[in-house]
């Protein structure tokens, strides 16, 4: 399976790196608009070429591109790589709006190839765990699911030189709402409803959201969005109400904690959860810092064992585990949240 990488950033270490762990695999070419990046990102990972543009990249007939530039380039080159015969993996989110979604969507289709889109969150440890969960009926039936993410901008000097999630109509705000978003449209499928406020402050700039609530209408439950830029510490935490247990999840420290009742008089029964949950975290976390240790916990956030599973997903002729439809989900309730006040939104209204 021969790979190739566009958009050498930041994030591009974890896809070369999966990649290159993976059996069989073999990454052809990165490109980049800064060549610089490109170059840098190939000695590090041992690829043997380098290039300023995709369409030099796709001369070298890669089976797979992963798209990892900002969102707005990301039809362009999506629909690119698909027209030259690639799948394409595409980082979060999958465009700015529902008509360049649906346009990549559509290049899919035609040129018969799978479009997955970079929704890594779904992927991690401790999410994984609670999916196996609710699929077995252990927990009982999932009723209610509460994703929110605070973020310090502190620690991200490029946010104020001019980082690309500036463009984004929520800013930095939408940026973050995207990895819950994703969680909620995984777990309770598409929104039917939407309810949201959001708030500026004045260390975010250009008037840009600096909180955000959102309520959701699922498919098959409720769910609610939080993002905060200025709440601390850095936290990205699920809650999952579920018939028979509740499960709760620091997805950031990978850890899971389950929520039961027990067959004792309620009083008892208020210090046996506090215990147990104690009991959970101590063990979870001695159990994380030992397999960290040992290299076997992933630190990417997901990207490596979502990018496996979307190589192992083309290798039996599976479709990709988060597709083009979920995507354009996920990007529907961005635009409710912030709708574009521009003359392509009117273009495209009309």
């Amino acid at each position: 399976m021969k790979i190739g990488i566009v958009g050498c950033g930041i994030i591009s270490r974890h896809h070369l790196a999966a990649a290159t762990r993976y059996p069989g695999a073999s990454v052809v070419g990165v490109a980049d608009l800064h060549m610089a990046s490109a170059r840098a990102q190939a000695a590090r990972f041992g690829v043997a070429h380098a290039f300023a543009s995709l369409t030099e990249l796709l001369n070298l007939g890669p089976d797979v591109v992963h798209v990892l530039t900002p969102p707005d380039t990301h039809e362009r080159l999506a629909c690119e790589a698909l027209a030259a015969g690639a799948h394409v993996y595409v980082e979060k989110p999958m465009a700015t709006t529902e008509a360049e979604c649906l346009n990549m969507q559509a290049a899919a289709l035609r040129a018969g190839r799978e479009l997955c889109i970079g929704h890594s969150m779904l992927y991690m440890p401790a999410l994984v765990r609670a999916r196996r969960l609710l699929g077995t009926n252990a927990i009982g039936e999932l009723v209610h699911a509460a994703a929110g993410f605070n973020y310090d901008v502190r620690r991200n000097p490029k946010f104020r030189e001019g980082h690309w999630s500036k463009n984004l109509p929520g800013g930095l705000a939408e940026d973050l709402a995207v990895h819950p978003a994703s969680i909620l449209v995984g777990l309770l499928g598409k929104p039917q409803r939407i309810l949201s406020m959001s708030r500026a402050a004045p260390e975010i700039p250009d008037g840009k959201s600096a909180e955000l609530l959102a309520n959701l209408d699922c498919e098959r439950g409720l769910g609610a969005l939080t993002v905060s830029l200025r709440a601390r510490p850095d936290m990205a935490l699920l809650d999952l109400s579920c018939s028979r247990a509740m499960l709760r999840l620091n997805i950031a420290s990978m850890s899971l904690t389950i929520y039961r009742e027990h067959r004792v008089p309620r009083a008892i029964d208020r210090a046996l959860v506090n215990i147990d949950a104690a009991a959970q975290l101590v063990g979870g976390t001695l159990s994380a810092t030992w397999q960290t240790l040992r290299g076997k916990i992933d630190g990417s956030w997901g990207v490596v064992p979502l990018v496996h599973a979307f190589y192992d997903a083309l290798a039996a002729h599976r479709p990709a585990p988060f597709g083009p439809d979920e995507g354009l989900q996920v990007v529907r309730i961005m635009r409710t949240l912030w709708p574009l006040r521009s003359s392509r939104a009117a273009k495209e209204a009309a």
